[in-house]
This record gives C-alpha cells, structure tokens and sequence, in this order.
C-alpha cells in the first residue's frame, strides 16, 4: 500500500485556487495530502469541503448542501462557493494516471517553463590542483530556476526530463547556459560541463548549437572539458565513443564520472580514452580509514596515468582524506572542503 505507482489521483488542473478531491478510500485521500501539499501550498484542513465520498452521487449531494453553485460539464466539475469568486474544481476518477506519472507530469511543468525562458541557472564548483592547493578549474551545475523564483534540484530535473521526453532540449540549454555564464563571469579557469550520452543520437547535429555557442564566445575549446554523466551506467560504449571523438576532434577535452564505481566504466578506458576520470567519491570517502579503497584507488591513478590521463577525486570533504589522495598521486580534487556549488565562483586567495 505504501507504493507510489499503486495509489492513484484525479487530474488536477495547475492554476486551480481550491481543489476539492473524490477519492475512494481513505488511504488514497491521505496519500493526495502527504504528496501534494508541498505542491499546492493548499491547507486543506481549511476547507471544510474536503471530504472522502465513494461514489459521486453522494458527492454531489453533499456539495449541494454546502451551499455552491455547480456547473457538470462532461467529466468535470466547477464549483463556486457562493462566498467567494474563485472556483473550486474537481475532476472524475476515470481520468486518473498513478501519482508517480502525475508528479512527472506535475513537475514537467516546471520544466516547459524553465526550458522556454531558458531559466537555467548554473552553480560552479571549484576543483584544485593537489599539488598546489590552486583552484585550476570549475564543474558547471545546472539548476533550473522556476517561474516562482524558486530552485528545481538538479535530480529532479533531469529524472523529469528523462521520463517526459525532454532530456535532450534539457541537457543541450545546459550546455550551452554553461558556456554563456562561465564567459559572463569572466572564469580563465577550466570548466566542466556535464553531458548525457541519452541527449545526443548524431554528434553533429546534436551538438551543433554548443559548438556555434563556444566559436560565438571566442571560447578556448582546450579550457572546455566535457564530463559523461552516469558513465558506469552506459552500455553502449560504441555511440559514447562517437561522441567523445567528435568533441576531441573539435579540441575540446573529455572526462568519465565516477570512475570505480563498477566494472564497466574500468573496461570503457582502454576504448574510451578520456582526457580525465574522475574517481567514484564512494571510494573517497573515509578512505583515511579504510585499506582496501586505498588500495582501489591507488590501482585507479596508476592506470589512468598509464593510458596518460588526468585523475580527479570526488567529494572530498575532509582533510585527512585529501592528504591521503595526495600520497598516492592524484592530481585534482574536488569536494565541500575547496568549495560548495556557488551561482558566484569561489577564487582562491
């Protein structure tokens, strides 16, 4: 019963001021209260019309006697509180979708509306030469910046793009917002822009709009490196490569995430070639107390030095941690300790 794809909800338009929901059991009103009240900022013990009815006759009688007016058109119904001019609407079961779908759909119109006023903010990381301690480079983050002002998280929007069909108009505006903002901050640095294999099918085609971007901002492509997302996760290692020989043979740079985190991103570097890999952060963590990541990780940096790439390591947040990827020879790192995501880049002193 606690399953979100098992419970289901009416269409609920947008814009609506009040809402008053049919459900058919009290388990399913309960779950429309914990899921959607973040959502429509609705006090719904305030209205004294939200009841659970199991059919809608008794409904419609129970509405007539709270003293509204109502209006049946086909499937749905507007009610207006004789007391007040704001509609209240509600919407038949048989147009229901399971409220996983309806959160998608929900969330997808945070997303339209981000994507059509390209209002993608991005957030930079700092990223630092172990060596020196000197910030020598920036991951781009993209947030999506909603019509109320407010942040849609990055998991969300990329989950919602993904299952709306939306991810490659997402993680194209992302690329290029990248580049804009980067040269609006006047970053010298390296920067890094995540990509998602998924978003591209032609490389030339699909990526066309960040190459006229970069030639537009004199941007210097050996200062751009593009990271693939999620690379463990990639089982089509010949369309990957694709991509990433096309952005090399551009002169741009290329980096694998989350190296180590599964033995498939370790088969992809012989094939792949990445400029950088960037080590899982679940290996980094704690690894000031833990033998066997170092070990992992030492193994890591020796292989990527053998092929001739760069290592990073992720999610460093402590400085025992730090010193111990030093000892073993990586070359950048990144993590709280240098810096959070900031929307204003974090300079060294």
């Amino acid at each position: 019963m606690g399953c979100k794809k098992c419970t289901t909800t009416p269409h609920l338009p947008r814009d609506s001021n009040h809402i008053i929901l049919f459900a058919s059991h009290e388990y399913m009103l309960q779950k429309i209260l914990e899921n959607f009240n973040p959502f429509f900022k609705i006090d719904f013990e305030s209205l004294e019309y939200l009841k659970v009815y199991s059919d809608l006759e008794g409904f419609l009688n129970a509405i007539k006697q709270k003293n509204v007016l109502t209006q049946i058109e086909l499937e749905n119904i507007s009610l207006i509180p004789l007391e007040s001019e704001q509609p209240l609407t509600f919407s038949l079961f048989k147009k229901a979708k399971s409220l996983d779908y309806y959160l998608t759909l929900y969330n997808s119109m945070d997303l339209k509306w981000i994507l059509e006023n390209e209002s993608i903010q991005i957030f930079f990381q700092p990223i630092v030469s172990v060596k020196t301690n000197e910030i020598v480079a920036y991951e781009c983050l993209a947030r999506g910046k909603k019509a109320d002002g407010s942040l849609m998280p990055p998991k969300d929007m990329f989950e919602t793009a993904i299952k709306a069909e939306m991810i490659f108009n997402l993680d194209r505006q992302c690329r290029m917002q990248a580049l804009k903002q980067a040269k609006n901050k006047n970053l010298d640095k390296v920067i890094f822009i995540n990509f998602n294999p998924a978003s591209i099918y032609d490389p030339e085609l699909c990526l066309s709009d960040t190459i006229k971007v970069a030639k537009e901002l004199n941007y210097d492509y050996q200062k751009v490196v593009f990271e693939v997302v999620e690379s463990s996760k990639i089982d089509k290692i010949d369309h990957l490569k694709s991509i990433l020989d096309y952005y090399t043979e551009m002169g741009f740079k290329v980096a694998l995430d989350d190296v180590g985190s599964g033995y498939s991103s370790l088969k992809m570097l012989a094939s792949l070639k990445p400029n950088i890999i960037k080590i899982d952060m679940d290996l980094i963590r704690d690894i000031h107390n833990d033998s066997t990541k170092r070990a992992i990780v030492s193994s890591l940096i020796n292989l990527a030095h053998d092929i001739g790439a760069t290592t990073l390591a992720e999610g460093i947040e402590k400085q025992e941690e730090f010193e111990i990827i030093r000892e073993l020879g990586a070359d950048l790192a990144q993590g709280y300790l240098f810096g959070k995501p900031s929307p204003d880049p974090f300079h060294s002193s």
